[in-house]
């Protein structure tokens, strides 16, 4: 169900990044300091991180945080919140995560169609301490109207918003936006391309590569 595509670091953190195959492939990412753990979109339960990342079970649960409210990306958000880890959501997609017509169950079928546990909000600027690192809140909306992107000195975690291949989200889905999309897109663009990027799903790159990718694309 889940395999390690990359183990990465930010700062003192370790990333590790599982993939939920049956799932539309979503990605999961586990960060973990010297004592705390956290969990970037659960589409990965944590039994099956635990099995694969022994060492977060010796790790005091933080949080969940969510790019957006998509069921795809806290399919196993409940398995995380028993183990004492808090959710961390922007506030328009924490309206719709509790909605299985706005958050995409319907493409799927499973144990889960919705979220109706507690949850803190967060916005554009904020600032977030995961596991001891700083992370800043960029809101991308266009894929859904809560999306956002997490950045932390060398990497950013762009959700559905933009992936490797220089393709972004969709945006004929509930409360997404095409405009704001773009607008999103040239925000991201306008960041490090040292960056390394971790998106909602596909393989870990750079900003520089997946924005080349993206101008490739519209010459063709």
């Amino acid at each position: 169900m889940k395999f390690i595509i990359w183990i990465g670091k930010c700062c003192k953190l370790e990333i590790i990044t599982l993939q939920n195959k049956s799932l539309f492939a979503s990605n999961c990412y586990i960060l973990c300091s010297d004592e705390a753990f956290s969990v970037i979109d659960p589409s990965v339960s944590y039994d099956e991180a635990l099995s694969t990342c022994s060492g977060i079970g010796e790790l005091k649960p933080e949080y969940v945080i969510l790019t957006h409210g998509h069921v795809d990306h806290f399919w196993e958000i409940d398995s995380y919140v028993k183990k004492g880890c808090k959710v961390i959501v922007s506030k328009p997609d924490s309206k719709i995560m509790s909605r299985p017509d706005m958050n995409c169950y319907e493409f799927l079928e499973g144990n889960i169609d919705s979220y109706k546990g507690d949850f803190i909000t967060m916005e554009d600027n904020d600032e977030l301490v995961i596991c001891g690192q700083k992370f800043l809140v960029i809101e991308t909306p266009g894929h859904t109207a809560g999306s956002v992107s997490l950045l932390a000195d060398d990497v950013i975690f762009t959700g559905d918003t933009l992936f490797a291949d220089g393709v972004f989200g969709r945006y004929d889905l509930p409360t997404s936006n095409g405009a704001d999309l773009l607008h999103s897109l040239k925000r991201l663009f306008a960041l490090d391309e040292n960056l390394v990027l971790y998106s909602g799903h596909g393989a870990p790159t750079t900003l520089k590569n997946t924005k080349d990718s993206f101008y490739n694309r519209r010459e063709i």
